[in-house]
């Protein structure tokens, strides 16, 4: 496929990721398309190449689980149609070759001028850590700044100053009205000032809204980018027009004019905390009126020092609710980090470090030298802060009436009234901040089977406690299912404390976000199949081992292992995974992790065991492969519900077609989190399996997401052969499986 490479290319450990356009007379594709492109000789990639491609295409499909990123929604609001993969294209044979264009376009030569500025920047700050923060700040690079500056960002309320937001384009557009109003007010022209020509309101509007959109430009056109420039034009145009609005009319049309331009921004929640953000503001400075006087610099100091703290306060209290809306998380610091944080950022930082896009070298590495060991010593206060106990608070979403409840308490405390009627909107906002988390009654529990791909990962509640039970797939090199699923999950059901983390055997797609889980939830015990040593390096304070025919009682739950043997040495591989059945007073749940034929036929020949297996919930073994789930173990389990945790388009073909006729043969019902998310199963409704895109169906989700669509996408193998199983009569692996060849028609059909 040939295609031009649009916007900044992003270096990731495993090779490079970028978005692609393919060129016209190319029927059946999408317009733009993301590749990663993986391997050890990536070539150097640049905005504007055209690239003649192998490609794997691949549905716009991210996993959709409760509290967790919705990548499918990203990707629509970016206009990506499907992603891609390069992965072993050269090993392949495949041709892979860069071409040039005939005719660049105005874009794509902004893009390579970006580019250039890009690797000014790397170039001149080369080995600096902040580096990439000022070529996010500069040129809108987000994928520059380190996942750990990220999570400082977060967790004291500052992330949103880290991109280009409508904070940036208007304090570079205010800087430049300001300089060129002093100078049209100072320049003649024959003799006659400007200003008498052309009053300097105009001239000084245009400029402050062309400035504001060469920095947009500069910063790729985001989607935040495009909404700030929308508001500064709607906002200038009516101060041009010399209309005397109230601020409410003045943003109302702001609004009108984001919305007009993408309908589809109302499901971001950027617009809802820009807008709120500054409506909170306005709000807030609706102060009485006074009678003049005159004041000393001290008080005059003071009152601006109060004007700033309020502006604080209302920003940060009106957020609140939005917050808990979109991320379930509150900054506890996040007054003062912004304190700190937006006059550095915004006139300490970003200044220089946009201006250096303008300076002649060597002038440009002194001004980004400044902005980074300023950025440095921000850094370092940001990460005092973000270690103090209890600096973040983690809630619920907010129920509908809760939220109705905190929205005229919002209100109340950002109005200039008097403190004793102010304090009433604390007790308003108290049941959207301590909503009660909705957990099973005594004697009955519930579990969130996880959607983490190709992996493994459960959540079960009783009344007062909780256990995972393993922790999912590392996605790339630098991220985890842990990190990414997991824990967003248990902070979405509001779970404070893990009683128990079950790693049921060492391979890496259960194990991978265990230290992701044991760092969220310090303190929390490890069991498993695992070396204990293992587990105490992830980060557990405590392990022990699973042996059949143990258990143990939560809250009138009881929870029992049925494999392995006691008497068996440790094994961290399949044939030592642990299997953990669980009784309530409504039904039973047997999660069996990645045994094979062999261990279920060794459970059935055990007496002890065998009369035990029967349950009403049962996670498919091993993904449900071709080697596990036999019709003999199904038949003793008996269950009415089978979950299948398995990866979309997976290259092992999992789930085998035969293992799921001999799961479905007798269940009410079988699952696949691939298709419907994450599932939610409580043994008060046993025969009730609700997977999380059935309880939240969304327009951008509404993709085909049957056998027909997957081999319409050219997904996974029918043979379902394990990774490593052997070829009889060859001695070697099986060589991974070929990329499809582009499926047009399919394609195009599935994104209409």
């Amino acid at each position: 496929m040939l295609g031009v490479v649009q916007g900044l290319p992003a270096a990731t450990p495993s090779g490079r990721r970028f978005v692609l356009a393919p060129l016209p007379g190319q029927p059946g594709l999408p317009s733009r398309l993301l590749v990663s492109w993986s391997g050890t000789a990536v070539p150097r990639l640049h905005a504007g190449q055209a690239w003649s491609l192998p490609l794997r295409l691949r549905p716009p499909y991210g996993t959709a689980n409760p509290g967790g990123f919705d990548t499918e929604l990203w990707l629509f609001a970016q206009g990506i149609g499907a992603t891609a993969s390069v992965r072993h294209a050269r090993d392949a044979g495949l041709p892979v070759r860069c071409q040039r264009l005939d005719h660049a376009g105005p874009w794509q030569r902004v893009q390579a001028l970006r580019e250039r500025l890009r690797g000014r920047i790397l170039e001149a700050l080369q080995g600096h850590a902040r580096a990439g923060t000022l070529a996010a700040l500069a040129l809108g690079d987000q994928a520059a700044v380190g996942a750990e500056e990220w999570q400082i960002y977060r967790a004291t309320g500052v992330a949103h100053l880290m991109a280009i937001s409508g904070l940036h384009i208007a304090m570079q557009a205010w800087l430049a009205g300001l300089l060129f109003g002093a100078a049209w007010r100072r320049l003649r022209w024959r003799g006659t000032p400007l200003a008498l020509r052309l009053a300097t309101p105009l001239p000084t509007a245009a400029a402050r809204w062309l400035a504001a959109l060469g920095y947009g430009v500069a910063a790729g056109l985001g989607v935040p980018a495009q909404r700030a420039l929308l508001m500064l034009a709607v906002a200038l145009l009516l101060r041009v027009c010399a209309r005397r609005l109230h601020w409410s009319q003045v943003l109302g049309a702001a609004l009108c004019a984001v919305l007009l331009w993408d309908p589809w921004a109302v499901e971001q929640p950027g617009l809802w905390l820009s807008f709120g953000a500054v409506a909170a503001l306005l709000l807030a400075q609706q102060q009485p009126l006074r009678e003049a006087a005159a004041v000393s610099r001290a008080a005059g100091a003071w009152r601006r020092l109060r004007d700033a703290a309020r502006a604080q306060w209302a920003v940060c209290i009106a957020l609140v609710p939005l917050t808990l809306v979109f991320f379930q998380q509150v900054s506890l610091v996040a007054p003062l980090a912004n304190a700190l944080a937006i006059p550095v950022v915004t006139l300490g930082v970003v200044p220089p470090a946009v201006g250096g896009l303008l300076l002649p070298p060597p002038l440009d590495a002194l001004a980004w030298r400044a902005a980074a060991a300023l950025q440095d010593l921000l850094l370092s206060a940001l990460r005092v802060l973000a270690q103090w106990p209890g600096a973040q608070w983690h809630a619920a979403a907010p129920s509908g009436a809760a939220l109705a409840l905190a929205l005229p308490g919002v209100l109340a405390l950002l109005l200039p009234w008097p403190w004793r009627m102010r304090l009433p909107g604390l007790a308003l906002l108290a049941p959207m901040l301590l909503q009660p988390a909705q957990r099973p009654q005594a004697g009955h529990f519930d579990a969130w089977i996880a959607d983490v791909g190709q992996g493994g990962a459960a959540v079960l509640r009783t009344r007062a406690h909780t256990l995972v039970f393993d922790t999912g797939p590392p996605l790339g090199r630098t991220q985890d299912a842990g990190e990414r699923v997991l824990v967003p999950m248990l902070r979405a059901l509001r779970v404070r404390r893990l009683d128990r983390v079950v790693l049921s055997h060492g391979d890496s797609d259960h194990v991978g976000g265990a230290a992701s889980l044991a760092r969220s939830f310090a303190g929390t015990p490890a069991q498993g199949s695992v070396a204990a040593h293992r587990m105490l390096q992830m980060g557990f304070a405590s392990s022990s081992r699973c042996l059949g025919l143990q258990g143990w009682s939560w809250d009138g739950v009881r929870f029992e292992w049925l494999h392995p043997d006691p008497a068996s040495p440790l094994r961290e591989d399949n044939l030592g995974a642990c299997v953990l059945r669980v009784q309530g007073q409504g039904a039973s749940m047997l999660l069996t992790s990645d045994i094979g034929w062999r261990e279920e036929r060794a459970m059935l020949r055990d007496p002890k065991v065998a009369p035990r297996l029967r349950s009403d919930l049962m996670l498919a073994a091993h993904h449900g492969s071709g080697g596990s789930n036999s019709r003999e173990f199904v038949d003793a389990v008996a269950p009415r519900a089978v979950a299948v945790q398995v990866g979309l388009l997976n290259l092992y073909g999992h789930p085998h077609a035969q293992a799921m006729l001999r799961l479905g043969h007798g269940a009410i019902r079988v699952a696949r989190t691939d298709r419907e998310g994450a599932l939610h199963w409580s043994d008060d409704a046993a025969q009730r399996l609700l997977g999380w895109r059935a309880a939240q169906p969304r327009y951008w989700r509404a993709w085909p997401a049957g056998a027909e669509h997957a081999r319409a996408w050219g997904g996974g193998r029918a043979g379902g052969l394990e990774p490593g199983e052997r070829v009889r009569g060859t001695g070697s692996r099986r060589a991974r499986p070929r990329a499809p060849k582009l499926h047009h028609r399919a394609l195009s059909r599935n994104l209409e």
